[in-house]
């Protein structure tokens, strides 16, 4: 089992639409939620507005101790409403080759209908938004 620290954006989001960081994945829980309060407390854009997060546990297909790199790979599929935002997003589980990976993408295609799908390569313990984010109104930004 792999965690996955996702951020949110209430502010930003809407209906069944949600303003989501991917930050990392981990292998434990407690170092995701130490990277979130990290996060929360001293990263600009998730420390200036009300952001949330959420740790999401990810399964492994395969013997993750006999991985032989620190990289994963997971499929994504979405949707786009009017307003160009990701919807209707479905994700697999983890897996330790981008082969697996690439055969799991035929097989969500077959199975749901997304407009858009992407085979996701993820450093164990890497982050991502890792400078900070800005939010711009109008073109301008607020932060």
């Amino acid at each position: 089992m792999l965690f996955l620290l996702i951020l949110t954006d209430p502010e930003l989001s809407y209906d069944n639409y949600s303003e989501d960081f991917y930050i990392g994945l981990f292998e434990t829980e407690q170092q995701a939620e130490d990277t979130a309060q990290h996060y929360l407390k001293n990263i600009k854009g998730f420390c200036d507005f009300p952001c949330t997060y959420r740790i999401a546990k990810k399964n492994v297909i395969g013997d993750f101790n006999s991985r032989t790199s620190d990289f994963l790979w997971t499929v994504q599929g979405w949707n786009t409403n009017e307003d160009l935002d990701e919807i209707d997003i479905i994700e697999s589980p983890c897996f330790l080759t981008e082969k697996q990976a690439d055969a799991e993408l035929l097989v969500m295609k077959k199975k749901y209908q997304r407009a858009e799908w992407t085979v996701t390569r993820w450093k164990l313990g890497a982050l991502k938004w890792h400078d900070r984010f800005v939010r711009m109104v109008y073109g301008e930004p607020v932060n």
